[in-house]
């Protein structure tokens, strides 16, 4: 294992490959959509896919908390943090909205309660506009997005002045809490999971391992998080991990928030994740996300109905190929403007955040 220090200071490429399992899975549970018989296994495990987007709340969780922890003496702490998270999420975010809501209406009918719900999305409150339901798949992606959000906006401000121990404290707290309020006010239709104050364990889960780094902890003892992973792929395995059961809706979150902490760690010293593939998906996973639904209609309406492989390899091929595309031509030249919201350094010359900051932080 690497030391502590090399480990928050350096650059860690494994995390761009654990992007990239994130990003395959959430690529999985909506391209394949239950490609074999009823009942087979293969279905109920790529309807787990779901649980990408988890993995993304806990290494956001993870990497920001160790950014603003880093940068927290930078005299320009808060200006420089939301400028940096501006450049790299607004472009690609408002570039899907105005596609979806300003260029397509003009050539087709739109569903009417996205285009009355359009201020939300515009005001990165897409979680609240869902929370009656599903309303056009093109936008429903941008929940997790919104949720992301609004954990930039309150996170930042609620630890500044705060000390390691005193973060360590608020999230175990939050790790311990939510499943209660889940329990307490869960809803049969699942609406929680698509709010912050009902998610906040997943992002609590990699702040706190940021945190135990950076007081030098040993967090290599809590690697044996990951074998939550057999109960879930079990219960997913078997049907009965739906994300809007009971067990899920409670409990489930935060054992797979707790397994995906497993696995950062794990992931974060093994080789296989900074093989250069991964790394390369993993750097343009943010593209992938936004556009996936975008390829998929357009793939539809090409080639009409595709077999689920066909959809799932295909189409997945053609997303990350549009991703990297838009990466290195429209978002990679805007990124470099992050240049003027560098922390100074002690020497008073500008440097970079720590490289823990990549590509979708």
């Amino acid at each position: 294992m690497k030391n502590t220090e090399q480990t928050i200071e350096g650059y860690i490429p494994q995390l761009d490959g654990v992007r990239a399992l994130a990003i395959a899975l959430v690529l999985l549970t909506h391209f394949w959509g239950g490609g074999y018989s009823s009942g087979h296994w293969f279905n109920d495990f790529a309807a787990l896919g779901w649980v990408g987007v988890d993995l993304f709340f806990v290494l956001s969780g993870f990497l920001i908390t160790g950014i603003l922890r880093d940068t927290r003496d930078d005299p320009h702490h808060f200006r420089n943090f939301y400028m940096r998270r501006a450049l790299r999420i607004f472009p690609l975010y408002y570039l899907l909205l105005t596609l979806v809501l300003i260029v397509l209406p003009l050539v087709k009918e739109m569903p009417g309660e996205a285009i009355e719900d359009a201020w939300f999305y515009w005001l990165y409150l897409g979680n609240v506009a869902l929370t009656d339901g599903w309303q056009l798949f093109l936008l429903d992606i941008t929940w997790s997005l919104s949720l992301e959000e609004q954990f930039y906006l309150i996170w930042p401000a609620l630890i500044y002045r705060m000390s390691n121990r005193q973060v360590m404290a608020v999230c175990l707290a939050l790790i311990m809490a939510m499943p209660l309020v889940r329990i307490v006010l869960w809803e049969p239709l699942g609406w929680m999971w698509l709010h912050m104050v009902f998610r906040a364990d997943s992002f609590a889960v990699g702040a706190l391992l940021a945190i135990l780094m950076r007081e030098g902890l040993p967090v290599r003892h809590f690697r044996w998080l990951v074998v939550l992973w057999a109960p879930v792929l079990y219960l997913a395995g078997t049907g009965n991990f739906a994300r809007n059961s009971l067990l899920v809706g409670t409990i489930g979150y935060s054992m797979t928030a707790l397994a995906c902490g497993g696995l950062l760690l794990i992931a974060k010293d093994a080789r296989v994740f900074a093989l250069a593939p991964l790394r390369q998906v993993g750097k343009v996973s943010y593209g992938v996300y936004i556009y996936h639904p975008l390829c998929l209609v357009a793939a539809s309406l090409a080639l009409g109905e595709m077999t689920p492989w066909v959809r799932l390899i295909g189409v997945s091929a053609l997303t990350i190929a549009v991703a990297t595309a838009s990466f290195y031509l429209f978002e990679q030249p805007l990124l470099r403007l992050k240049r003027h919201f560098a922390r100074a350094a002690a020497s008073g010359q500008a440097v970079s955040p720590p490289s823990l900051e990549s590509s979708r932080a």
